[in-house]
Parts: structure tokens; sequence; C-alpha cells
């Protein structure tokens, strides 16, 4: 029996924050909805907190189901779990430490119909410790310049403020690799933006990301986060070379995979990971180095020649000057 709208949630310690987001699904305006939750081995009452809150919502009881992985085996791998068992004809992912306006599912599935959409993006919101911003992110008529835009990271790629139809999700080509943690949704959206027909934006926010939440995957710059780079930018280069798009993508990606790096070696203070991973994309930098910023640029060569501390030390006077400039 399918339904018209799967919501998705894979659980995490998120003890914290589970009643909030429960709430918000349960309290929908929109009754036609399964509630597939994914308990990916928490070490916390997570669980246990959604268990009580679902026994004070008996109208939403018979549309749950959770299921219990045995052991931990990270978000992509809950996620694809959570699709195989969902019925919907829409998918609407949640993370368990965010929640959505109580009138989400009802607008956008609404919406959706009206528009014959694969996909909705909507707005969200990011709160942060001191403060929050708005992320909203606008929709090309052609797929091209929406593809480009997501490579090159100019519009957010987060499957959280997207509404998707199911049938693109369950596509074996937009299924989340084994092992890939961190930037699944850059995986998958790509593909899904590759693969759908009608893209539309709704431009209201229906999304609240925490980002408060210090137990996130995201928050952590380890060599996970190197591996799963590496993965994810291999992936798109076979993919687009076998849509036969990678020449048209090449330097725009060329530019996004070295930022990625830069990223990254800024936001680790592992030695070792910035020595293991200083050539990745070694080519790539020597083909657009001309794109970059002066400072960019040393960062780079800073990198190449594996002369660490010096790159750390003009690291920490960037962010200093940024800091100085902030509140000047």
């Amino acid at each position: 029996m399918t339904t018209k709208v799967s919501i998705l949630v894979p659980v995490y310690k998120a003890s914290k924050y589970m009643e909030r987001c429960a709430r918000s699904l349960f309290e929908q305006t929109f009754q036609d909805i399964e509630y597939i939750f994914v308990d990916d081995a928490s070490p916390d009452n997570s669980i246990e907190i959604l268990r009580n809150i679902l026994s004070k919502y008996p109208n939403r009881q018979k549309q749950v189901k959770i299921i219990v992985n045995q052991e931990n085996k990270g978000v992509g791998v809950s996620r694809n779990i959570a699709i195989d068992n969902s019925s919907g004809e829409y998918i609407a992912f949640i993370d368990s430490d965010d929640y959505i306006e109580l009138n989400s599912i009802e607008e956008l599935f609404n919406f959706s119909i009206l528009e014959n959409a694969d996909i909705v993006v909507f707005n969200m919101e990011i709160q942060y410790h001191d403060h929050s911003e708005i992320i909203s992110d606008s929709v090309s008529a052609d797929k091209d310049e929406n593809l480009l835009n997501i490579l090159t990271e100019k519009r957010s790629h987060n499957l959280c403020n997207k509404f998707v139809k199911s049938n693109l999700y369950k596509m074996k080509e937009c299924r989340i690799p084994n092992g890939l943690n961190y930037q699944e949704d850059f995986y998958v959206y790509v593909r899904l933006v590759y693969f759908a027909e009608i893209i539309r934006k709704m431009d209201k926010v229906f999304y609240h990301y925490d980002f408060r939440n210090t137990e996130s995957l995201t928050k952590k710059m380890g060599k996970m986060h190197f591996e799963n780079t590496v993965i994810l930018w291999n992936s798109f280069d076979q993919f687009l070379t076998e849509k036969k798009l990678f020449e048209k993508y090449k330097l725009y990606m060329d530019y996004t995979k070295i930022h990625r790096k830069i990223r990254l070696m800024i936001d680790t203070n592992d030695f070792k990971l910035r020595k293991l991973y200083a050539n990745i994309f070694f080519e790539e930098e020597k083909r657009c180095s001309h794109l970059f910023s002066k400072g960019e640029r040393r960062f780079l060569w800073f990198l190449r020649h594996r002369l660490f501390i010096t790159f750390y030390i003009f690291q920490k006077a960037i962010i200093f000057k940024n800091k100085i400039t902030k509140n000047a």
C-alpha cells in the first residue's frame, strides 16, 4: 500500500533534539504520511524519547516504522535503508536534530502536484550558536545551469530542503555508496538533478537546520572526510564521463575540487593528514591555478612543498585578519 509522502529520519546521538524533531513531524497538517526512523545503533536514549513522544500521538502510531541497525553503519547506509522501506510517492529527508514547520508537507505536496515537479527546492534556516541565516536557492529552468550550479556549489546540495519524487531516489544510480558518510547529499543531489525533468522552487522557509549539535559528523574533520572527498569527486568524474558531460564541466569542477582541498586543509589540525593528502587533485590544480587568488595560490604552494608550519601560521594570520576586519 502506497502513501503520498514518506518522511525519512536517520537517528544517531540526537537525544537533546529528538523531541523537538518528532513533534514537528507528528503535528504535520498533512495526514497521509509514513514515518521511517532508522536507529543507527545510537548509544543514547534517542529512540526511547521518540517512542515516548509517539505515544502522545495515537493517530500517527500506525504510520511509524522504527528500523534498528544492530551496529553503526553510517548515515549513507541508514538513508538507503530508509529509502528501501519507504512507499511514498514523494520523499522528504529530515535530520533527527532538526525540525520543520507544521504545514511543510501539506504545502510542498500540493505545490509538487500543481507543478508536476520531480524536485521542489525550498528555503531553510541554519541556526548557529549566536545567529541564524536563511539559505535561499534559486532554480533555473535550464537543466545544464542547475547541474553546473550544484557542481560548483553555488547552490545548496543538502537533501533536507528538497522534496523529491521517490522514483528518483530509488534509481540505482542515485544510491549512496557504502562508506560514503560525508557529502553523501552532494553525491545524490547531482544525480537527482541530472535525472529530474521538472525542478521548481517554493520560496518559503520550511526547514530548520541546527548547527549546534556538536555530535554531528560534519563538524569533525578527520581522515574519513579526506577519503570521502576523494571518493566523491572521482565518482563525479566517472558519472559525467558516462553521460558525456565531463569535458563540458571539467574546468568548473577543477576549481571546486581545489576549493574543497583548501577547505579540508584549513579545517583539520592533523599534520599527518595534510601531508598524506597534500597532492590530491594535483592535475586539476595545474589546470586552473590561474583562477585562484594570490592567497589561495600561496596556500597550495605551501601544501605542495609540505611547508605545514608555514601553512599553519599563514592560515592563522588570515583568520586573525578576517576577525579584525569583521569587528572593525
